[in-house]
């Protein structure tokens, strides 16, 4: 991953393999080092304005060599969109273009002048670019060459102003962070199956806990039978590889509230007896996203050590057809101690949240948010642009859907009208694990919600957005990372009150 550092001085006095430099697509003047540039270069730039070779739309990346003229041997111009829109996810939208294209070029060493604004503090604005940096430089490679490892190895922003500089500096320290547990996560989650196993994935917990010093136990499937986690138990018994149950716990500050992190972690997902279509499994290694958000986001929580207490857990197992798999009709105690109809061996993650829930209200933690690849009917309903959220209070939801926009994870609150549980009603149990197709994610959620309580709980179904099917922006084909970015921000927005 590239370094990205800040640094004080002339950015067209700097020698650099590139120099980037932001353009409005509703401002052809160009200003301040642009203009410098433009002068530098005989008008060059101002005439690719008139042209229309350089028209500023977020994604649009322009090279320009400077044939020896600037000490910089190219200059990137990349589009910033429109002036009235530009915020934090626009420039990394914008920026994580241009990085992709430098890495596509070669470029080892790269400077970048941050655009003028008055949409974003210059933390923000500096986090914003780090992050797209390193985002957008991600790649998960098990290819036996290595030509596609991205090239660029260092991101100046470059300011005149010392004051500025130290403001920047504690921008691109949080975005550094962010992105990096990102990238961890979709480490994990684009890891093959027959590698990230529940033990594997207890390990990878077990290892964050050691590095950042976090208070980490690791319950084997002994443990799960004791305490009466019949949901998780009964999900795990079709496969060979035992379920694990982790939990990461972040104290930050004594008497301080304790806020639930909670993640599905189903290291694969055949479906079980229910059985998916070959295409259908294609993706399910990444139905344990949620697990590894909670993971990335302990380990983000951590360093960043806000003043405030995390409870982190994760129940992990693979859902298989094998001799001893749980069947459609088995009736399943929960930890709780609410009785299950299984209608659905496919609708085995929220079996599993449902015990993981119970738990970590029964430690005290309040409120508490999950993240789980949950439900096909949440795709089907919000495309692959969106998280859906669902909840039993409203005003969380709305903080969490704010904190989402606030780093760049969309989130849209879907509906939990009191009529969706009737579809849950059981002739046989306390509730039968799936309402049919109608309304599938709503009913899955209402099933999860019915282990959590009166505690505040919002439900994160990151189905639709947990993988990217191309490369785009600071995207790359795979998995995304969703959801750490939302639950690092909304801990640390919380512990500032």
């Amino acid at each position: 991953m590239p370094q990205v550092q800040v640094l004080t001085g002339d950015p067209l006095m700097l020698e650099s393999d590139a120099l980037l430099i932001g353009v409005l697509e509703d401002d052809g003047r160009l200003k301040g080092v642009a203009a410098k540039t433009d002068k530098a270069l005989n008008g060059q730039l101002r005439n690719l304005r008139e042209w229309g070779e350089v028209k500023g739309k977020i994604g649009e990346v322009t090279v320009v060599h400077s044939l020896g003229l600037l000490p910089p041997r190219r200059l990137i111009l990349f589009g910033l969109g429109k002036s009235n829109e530009l915020d934090a996810e626009t420039v990394r939208r914008a920026v994580g273009s241009a990085v992709k294209t430098l890495n596509q070029i070669g470029v080892r060493h790269a400077a970048l002048v941050p655009p003028e604004t008055d949409c974003l503090t210059l933390p923000d604005l500096a986090r914003a670019i780090t992050e797209a940096t390193l985002l957008a430089s991600y790649r998960y490679n098990r290819k036996s060459s290595d030509d596609e490892k991205p090239s660029l190895e260092r991101m100046e922003l470059v300011t005149t102003n010392r004051r500025s500089a130290s403001e920047m500096d504690k921008g691109v320290q949080l975005g550094t962070m962010m992105a990096e547990a990102t990238n961890f996560a979709r480490d994990l989650v684009n890891a093959p199956p027959m590698e990230m196993i529940p033990t594997a994935l207890a390990e990878q917990a077990k290892a964050v806990a050691e590095k950042r010093g976090l208070a980490c136990e690791i319950y084997d499937e002994r443990w799960i039978e004791e305490v009466g986690m019949g949901a998780l138990r009964a999900v795990s018994l079709g496969s060979d590889q035992p379920p694990r149950f982790i939990v990461l716990r972040y104290e930050g500050k004594v008497d301080a509230p304790t806020i639930g992190l909670v993640g599905k972690g189903i290291t694969f997902d055949s479906g079980g007896l229910c059985i998916k279509t070959a295409e259908g499994m294609l993706e399910m290694k990444g139905d344990m996203a949620g697990a590894a958000a909670v993971i990335a986001a302990m380990d983000a929580i951590a360093r960043l050590q806000p003043a405030i207490n995390v409870l982190g857990c994760v129940p992990a197992t693979e859902n298989m057809p094998g001799g001893k798999a749980y069947k459609p009709g088995d009736f399943i105690r929960a930890y709780s101690g609410k009785t299950v109809e299984v209608v659905n061996t496919d609708a085995e993650g929220r079996l599993i949240l449902a015990d993981a829930l119970s738990y970590t209200k029964q430690r005290g933690a309040s409120p508490i948010l999950d993240a789980a690849t949950l439900t096909s009917a949440a795709v089907i309903a919000l495309g692959p642009i969106c998280t859906g959220a669902f909840g039993n209070d409203e005003a969380l939801v709305r903080e969490v859907v704010e904190v989402g926009k606030q780093v760049g994870e969309p989130i849209w609150a879907m509906p939990m009208f009191a009529d969706y549980r009737e579809l849950l009603k059981s002739d046989f149990a306390d509730i039968k694990n799936t309402g049919g197709r109608p309304g599938g994610a709503i009913t899955a959620a209402w099933f999860i919600g019915e282990f959590v309580g009166d505690t505040p709980w919002v439900h994160l179904d990151i189905a639709p957005t947990f993988w990217s099917d191309k490369d785009r922006y600071y995207f790359s084909k795979g998995a995304t990372g969703v959801a750490v970015r939302t639950f690092t921000q909304f801990i640390l927005n919380r512990a500032k009150g």
